[in-house]
């Protein structure tokens, strides 16, 4: 009897998405490394324009506490949202496993509150303190390469990418509480230590993903 009651649920659910699936127009993406690496959940759109062309946006959120870890470089309050258009173009528009080409803006808006730690200032002095409110943004444009990894008769998949492009990070610190000189660090990686770096600073940028990908 229980499974004559859910046959029809199992036929309603299966038989849409894999008609669709053979001929998908549009996808669901989610990040697989944004909530471990960057303190925040990524989730995307992507619209078939036509055999060549597709077009997406992806949404980030973090905050406090919302995300399985935190390795951030300050203790306290921060949140952070992001949003990255993309326009794709297809390599090989026949093939099941599709190669993409695409060009992505993207730009991030991070603030902190009562947050501690330590700081390189415009002056290239490296000062501890333990209160202070910051604004981190950064934008830039990436060009990337993924590939859609799925079977036709499926409509869940993957899609690793990788990219490289150029960013400008603006990073400003105000309200700041017991600024006391501190002699620079010399363990960890040296790149930790620049993020938090007071100004403006023009530079390289490195993506790399994988993405879960749901068809339809």
């Amino acid at each position: 009897m229980k499974k004559f009651l859910l046959l029809p649920f199992i036929c309603f659910l299966s038989s849409p998405f894999s008609a669709q699936s053979k001929d998908f127009k549009s996808i669901i993406t989610i990040s697989t490394f944004s909530p471990f690496r960057d303190q925040r959940y990524n989730v995307g759109y992507i619209q078939k324009l036509s055999e060549r062309w597709w077009i997406g946006t992806e949404l980030a959120y973090g905050a406090d506490g919302l995300t399985p870890i935190n390795i951030g470089s300050f203790d306290g309050k921060n949140q952070i949202f992001e949003i990255r258009p993309e326009v794709y173009y297809s390599l090989a528009p026949q093939s099941r496993i599709k190669h993409l080409v695409s060009a992505e803006a993207f730009y991030m808006n991070q603030n902190g509150k009562g947050i501690s730690g330590n700081y390189y200032d415009i002056n290239d002095d490296y000062y501890s303190f333990s209160s202070a409110d910051y604004k981190r943004i950064k934008y830039g444009l990436n060009i990337n390469y993924s590939i859609l990894l799925h079977r036709e008769t499926s409509w869940f998949g993957f899609m690793p990418k990788i990219g490289f492009g150029i960013r400008q990070r603006d990073l400003s610190y105000k309200n700041m509480i017991d600024k006391i000189p501190n002699d620079p660090p010399v363990d960890g990686l040296p790149f930790d230590y620049q993020l938090n770096r007071e100004g403006s600073n023009l530079g390289l940028n490195f993506n790399i993903d994988m993405k879960l990908i749901f068809k339809f």
